[in-house]
């Protein structure tokens, strides 16, 4: 991928109307760098918050984890374990970028939530739209903001019908019709064709932007999942030109990039020995033990024999593409590694363990 500087686009024509900037866009940047962000915030001419201006986003890869950046951007994430269906789990076992591709390596829209990490946003607003100006693939979504009903008859897209209305000071954007394809974050947590998603915005002050949302999607979640994020305000970034394939079109021709292809129904990775299923999840405990052996299938799973308390397990340590994403490394579970886990039993096997976390120093990390 490559990114190449060109000048922001200072004029967006919307149905009828015009957003644009009275000034070029690098002397507004200039006007605009010194800002009270306590002061209020500015407002459109009907009255509402104007959420204009470019908004520096936590780095949310895995909207599980829960934290707070020195910029002042935060992420409060709905923790493990996550309330998979049967088929949910299976998608997210399932998913593994480098054996069967991912659709942002082959240039496909991120839809809604994935775009709000990791690059530049830029946000144009007036009183009946509001648009989102993503630098990555330079995306861009335009969203009717008078409250006007979902449209009928539209094709399945990535980032859906989306249409938004105010409650007050904060406006709800309402998602239906997506095709199922997106995940929510680059970790890959997936939704399906039967999602709902509502995301709120609030701008308290003028340095920060309050980003909420919800999504109830039965066919992937046993109830709605959500996530708490804020924004922080940074006029003095400018977006850039971002041409995904420029570079990604050679990479996949040569394979260095597995091309993506819509999913199928394919077996879960996880076989019916492993799955969180047949194990007791009411007796999770604390164990401390020495690898004897270790399998470790970039594909699949990384399995071990662990020597703990004068007892030998057999234990799922995870999945080599999530624990990888999350820091773990093959060389920290080889044979003859002292390790200490959260695991729970086998309902079949009590010798079966299954880990939901690992302890690498002081940092407790998630294999699920």
């Amino acid at each position: 991928m490559s990114l190449r500087l060109s000048l922001l686009v200072t004029a967006l024509v919307l149905p009828g109307i015009v957003l644009s900037p009275a000034s070029p866009a690098a002397a507004q940047s200039e006007k605009n760098k010194k800002f009270d962000a306590k002061a209020a915030a500015p407002r459109l001419p009907n009255g509402k918050p104007d959420f204009s201006g470019n908004w520096t986003r936590p780095g949310t890869q895995d909207f599980t984890r829960t934290f707070t950046n020195a910029n002042g951007t935060s992420n409060k994430g709905e923790p493990n374990p996550l309330p998979f269906t049967p088929w949910g789990q299976k998608q997210w076992d399932n998913y593994n970028p480098p054996k069967s591709g991912d659709y942002a390596g082959s240039c496909q829209p991120f839809g809604w939530l994935r775009s709000f990490t990791p690059h530049p946003m830029q946000l144009l607003q007036n009183n009946d739209y509001i648009a989102f100006l993503f630098e990555q693939s330079t995306m861009f979504q335009l969203v009717n903001t008078e409250g006007m009903p979902h449209r009928k008859d539209w094709a399945p897209s990535w980032f859906g019908d989306s249409r938004g209305r105010w409650e007050g000071d904060k406006l709800v954007i309402d998602v239906v019709n997506l095709n199922g394809n997106a995940k929510i974050g680059t970790i890959g947590h997936p939704m399906s064709e039967q999602a709902h998603l509502v995301m709120t915005f609030e701008r308290p002050d003028m340095g920060r932007l309050l980003f909420n949302w919800t999504l109830t999607d039965p066919k992937t979640y046993t109830r709605p999942i959500g996530n708490e994020r804020v924004f922080i305000y940074s006029p003095q970034v400018e977006i850039m030109e971002y041409a995904c394939m420029e570079n990604n079109l050679q990479a996949l021709l040569d394979g260095a990039i597995t091309p993506w292809l819509e999913p199928d129904d394919r077996p879960s990775v996880v076989p019916a020995r492993w799955e969180w299923t047949s194990f007791d999840l009411t007796k999770s405990q604390t164990y401390t033990g020495v690898v004897q052996e270790m399998t470790w299938d970039k594909d699949k799973l990384a399995l071990a024999k662990v020597n703990a308390a004068g007892k030998t397990y057999d234990v799922m340590l995870g999945l080599p593409v999530r624990l990888e994403f999350r820091g773990i490394e093959e060389a920290e579970l080889s044979k003859g590694k002292t390790l200490t886990f959260q695991a729970v039993p086998g309902k079949a096997n009590p010798s079966d363990l299954r880990v939901q976390t690992h302890t690498v120093g002081k940092d407790t990390i998630d294999a699920r």
